[in-house]
């Protein structure tokens, strides 16, 4: 792969979580590794990134399979479907599940594998006259319906009420759509691409339980009560770089509330070295590093002083002279990475 080298100025202050001041830095990136992959796409006003972190992520995998066309997946046919996944368990809970924005990324591999995919061109789960995606207004309105449902012991009448207002929202998924002069069902695209679930491995560095063994990670938007298996923070850390390093790339899922994290800018820097698991382990326990956004990491990179960082795709899209990208300088990605999904 060749490298490119390009210059991004910029003026972030640094703030410590003690809010210590540090000082502007102005930074010139090297890009030494980068991964085929499709452009940023814009999630709106919504939390759904964890959609399309994942279809970002197959979409690499198939590109770096070296088949000659490049498919892009539809995020919001996957965020329809858990949507209705959540109504469900909502009803069966009696109202204590909730019906939320936010997912993980075995709740995109959940749909695959349940109800299919659809490429982008035949879903785009959107009103014709949107500018965007925001979804405020209709999680309230199925919150309402799920609440209903529950009330009047009747999941089915409501359910249907449910797909209606998804279908007048997002738009009515078809049930066969033509791609590239053939038809498919979402189930039969699905299995024309040949993903499957069971080829990924969710990842995760916490002491509270043990190393190599697997656990239900403790975050909100693990509402599907999924195990991660757990490795130390420098093995998780070694199988990210390996994948890399191998074409391959990665979902990473952790902390963006941090002052030391700027979208605009597309930066995220970690004012402590080394970062330690005890670090880590503190700020999680503390609720410091909290469950945010998750990302798709394409590549390395590194800076003016020769310090690491890595590449990642961000779905809040591209906006003034931000391009979608972000650079990761390593000790963010040690301090502030919840988990991470990768191919095995």
């Amino acid at each position: 792969m060749n490298k490119y080298t390009f210059a991004l100025s910029l003026l972030l202050c640094l703030a410590a979580c003690s809010h210590k001041k540090q000082a502007l830095e102005a930074h010139v990136f090297t890009v030494d590794t980068v991964c085929a992959h499709t452009p940023v796409l814009n999630q709106g006003r919504t939390s759904t990134c964890w959609a399309y972190a994942l279809a970002s992520l197959l979409e690499s995998d198939r590109m770096a399979t070296g088949v000659p066309d490049t498919v892009r997946l539809s995020p919001m046919y996957v965020v329809r479907q858990k949507y209705l996944k959540q109504f469900d368990a909502y009803y069966y809970s009696g109202g204590r599940e909730e019906i939320r924005n936010g997912g993980l990324g075995h709740s995109f591999l959940r749909v695959l594998e349940e109800d299919g995919v659809l490429p982008l061109e035949a879903y785009r789960g959107c009103r014709p006259e949107s500018k965007r995606h925001d979804h405020r207004g209709l999680l309230k309105q199925l919150k309402k319906l799920a609440a209903e449902a529950v009330k009047h012991r009747d999941l089915s009448g409501y359910r249907k009420r449910a797909v209606a207002l998804l279908d007048e929202e997002m738009g009515a998924v078809p049930d066969s759509f033509l791609y590239r002069g053939k038809s498919y069902t979402a189930r039969s695209f699905a299995d024309s691409l040949r993903f499957k679930a069971a080829d990924y491995m969710q990842l995760t560095s916490f002491s509270h339980h043990p190393f190599h063994t697997s656990f239900l990670l403790e975050v909100p938007d693990n509402w599907e009560h999924r195990p991660y298996f757990n490795l130390p923070l420098d093995e998780l850390e070694q199988a990210v770089r390996r994948a890399l390093a191998t074409g391959r790339t990665v979902a990473w899922h952790g902390d963006v509330s941090e002052a030391t994290f700027s979208a605009r800018q597309g930066m995220a820097l970690w004012p402590h070295h080394p970062v330690t698991q005890e670090m880590r382990q503190h700020d999680f326990e503390h609720f410091l590093t909290t469950d945010d956004h998750i990302m798709h990491i394409i590549g390395t990179a590194h800076d003016e002083a020769g310090r690491f960082y890595y590449l990642l795709k961000n779905s809040y899209g591209r906006y003034g002279s931000y391009d979608g990208l972000l650079y990761m300088s390593e000790d963010y990605f040690r301090a502030k990475t919840l988990s991470v999904l990768l191919r095995k």
